[in-house]
């Protein structure tokens, strides 16, 4: 422990730099955690799929979705997203998950079909990326 002291006493302006960015974590978490978004694992995802046949929207470019995407999934343009979803899905109450290559995207994007009113907004946690490791399958 007292290495930890020594070396924040000898680097103060890199550990003072170390708790911003963790306070800033922590903070941003804590507003998506307000906001009613959810995050979802790759299985949360499939199951939300079956169980209730939400729709699935992949935010990915055309090129991307072609060369691999979740079945059942449309792609939409992230730019016509809040003129798009009001077609696909005239519920508000039935569940949407986004998705995009790594996940930050669909959490943005999730924040606006929010403010559209729609409930049960979810964002695949890392995107296509964690669907490629878990290795599930997908359709070309």
């Amino acid at each position: 422990m007292g290495v930890y002291i020594e070396f924040a006493k000898s680097h103060w302006l890199l550990s003072l730099a170390m708790l911003v960015v963790l306070a800033a974590l922590a903070v941003n978490e804590i507003i998506i955690r307000m906001r009613g978004l959810s995050k979802i694992s790759t299985q949360e995802l499939v199951n939300l799929a079956n169980r209730e046949q939400a729709l699935v929207l992949d935010l990915r470019t055309v090129e991307e979705f072609k060369a691999g995407h979740i079945a059942g999934a449309k792609q939409v343009d992230p730019g016509k997203l809040t003129t798009k979803i009001e077609n696909l899905l005239k519920n508000k109450t039935d569940p949407v998950i986004l998705v995009c290559a790594q996940g930050q995207k669909s959490l943005s994007h999730a924040q606006q079909v929010e403010k559209l009113g729609y409930k049960r907004v979810y964002y695949l946690a890392q995107g296509m990326a964690a669907w490629r490791q878990d290795n599930l399958p997908l359709v070309k």
